[in-house]
């Protein structure tokens, strides 16, 4: 039962529901449940025009770290099709001992660049919508981010709902990344032992056309599980982090559905789709070199085997595997595909 209303508490959080017309998925999809050793992503990749703007929001008002930085290089140009005079530099931060739950800023040079998700608004669909983080002080981070630029869907949406009491706000910052911070006000949050100020990240959003289709694609060629589902619109009219019209609230329903190939909360991906409003397609700027959030990686122990078992799915790679350096891991061998609506994919095993 915890499990359960946890996992309503997150959906809430993007979906920006009052109703309580939940269903939370067992963790086994029967059909799907070999994954060949596909698990959640581990790292998310920015594709930045100012790194700058990020170190000092994640350093000095989030509590996180540079964990490892690099030069560009070769391997990386080929997988992302890059030209070979670009030049650039990449920086992984994390939350102060976190193992996962990374973000990867990458700045290029000599790159014609567009931004992902340009003049969008929540139900504008293309690319990654945004990625989840836990804060412990929402209030006092929001300020400083404020400060730097951030700026809200909507003000902060303080809720309750069945024993947790939680406060939840989604920020544009810069390259246009949105973020959902969600801090828990009662009763105290347990399992995050390194939450100081802003957890790693765990989840990231797509906003998506058709929900048929992206789930054929996550569920039917990822082999991923149901965390949660959800339909429904909020149950009277008001404030919602989506920013929808108070009346609008009540009348689209947002369609959510949290997948992961063990249907866990960890790494996963959240399709949301609304019933009733629709927007821009935004899909064809998300290329990993354009500026905003660009790709979600997973690390598998077995590259040819997750490739063979979605390849017999009728998943689609871009190309053949690559071979690059990716600190802090060393040297990977790493294969792209591209979900409905754009989102890339970025499975890649680490070599001995």
């Amino acid at each position: 039962m915890m499990r359960i209303l946890l996992a309503m508490i997150a959906l809430f959080a993007v979906a920006g529901c009052a109703s309580a017309n939940v269903s939370a998925g067992s963790g086994v999809d029967a059909d799907h449940s070999d994954v060949a050793g596909l698990t959640g992503w581990n790292e998310i990749v920015i594709t930045t025009r100012n790194v700058s703007d990020w170190h000092a929001f994640l350093t000095e008002d989030a509590g996180w770290e540079l964990r490892a930085r690099q030069p560009v290089g070769e391997g990386l140009k080929v997988l992302w099709n890059l030209p070979s005079s670009a030049t650039g530099e990449e920086y992984v931060f994390a939350n102060i001992g976190a193992h996962r739950g990374f973000i990867r800023l990458v700045q290029l040079e000599g790159v014609e660049q567009e931004m992902i998700r340009v003049d969008d608004r929540p139900w504008d669909t293309g690319g990654y919508f945004d990625f989840n983080v836990r804060v412990a002080g929402l209030r006092a981070l929001r300020e400083k981010m404020i400060a730097r630029g951030w700026q809200g869907d909507s003000a902060p949406i303080q809720y309750t709902f069945g024993p947790f009491e939680v406060i939840e706000w989604i920020a544009r910052g810069p390259d246009g990344v949105r973020v959902a911070f969600i801090e828990r006000l009662d009763p105290a949050l347990e399992g995050w032992p390194d939450l100081k100020i802003m957890s790693r990240t765990f989840n990231a959003t797509q906003t998506v056309q058709d929900m048929d289709t992206a789930r054929d694609f996550f569920q039917g060629v990822l082999g991923m599980q149901t965390y949660l589902e959800h339909v429904g619109a909020s149950e009277v009219p008001g404030p919602n982090v989506l920013g929808l019209p108070h009346e609008a609230a009540a009348e689209i329903d947002r369609i959510v559905y949290i997948l992961h190939p063990q249907g866990v909360n960890e790494g996963s991906v959240e399709l949301l789709a609304f019933d009733g409003a629709s927007g821009r397609d935004l899909s064809g700027h998300a290329k990993p070199a354009n500026i905003g959030l660009s790709v979600l990686r997973y690390p598998v122990a077995d590259l040819e085997a997750t490739m063979r078992a979605i390849s017999e799915r009728g998943g689609k790679f871009e190309a053949d595997p690559v071979t690059l350096d990716m600190a802090p891991y060393g040297r990977v061998r790493s294969v792209a595909m591209v979900a409905p609506d754009g989102g890339r994919i970025e499975i890649y095993q680490v070599l001995n």
